[in-house]
């Protein structure tokens, strides 16, 4: 998998020295997944979770949340297009809980600002 805007993933990694470890093993594994579904991306990371089309990863033992957006490996013409994973925010446990309880309208906002 493409990973786009790794940048954040290091200054998450800068500010939470805790979650350093995990998240350079996320970046590991997620480089190296070939995922064409949800359910394909389940087996490399089961707790993983989809929410309203915004895949969300624990990170260290769940003291941390991963927001991305996934686009799966798909084939195309007796070709494979590369899949890829766009970062759009690393938050804690609790900024992830107050995210989670907006409106889907309010969360998409708080993502994409620019909508």
């Amino acid at each position: 998998m493409n990973i786009f805007t790794k940048g954040a993933l290091a200054r998450a990694a800068s500010r939470y020295q805790d979650a350093k470890g995990d998240i350079l093993a996320w970046i590991k594994v997620a480089k190296e997944g070939r995922w064409k579904s949800f359910l394909d991306l389940r087996i490399s990371f089961p707790s993983a979770d989809d929410m309203d089309g915004v895949v969300v990863f624990n990170i260290r033992h769940n003291r941390y949340r991963l927001l991305t957006v996934v686009k799966y490996f798909r084939d195309v013409d007796g070709g494979q297009v590369n899949g890829s994973i766009f970062i759009k925010a690393f938050m804690t446990h609790a900024e992830y809980d107050r995210w989670s309880a907006l409106s889907r309208q309010k969360r998409e906002k708080a993502l994409w600002p620019q909508s």
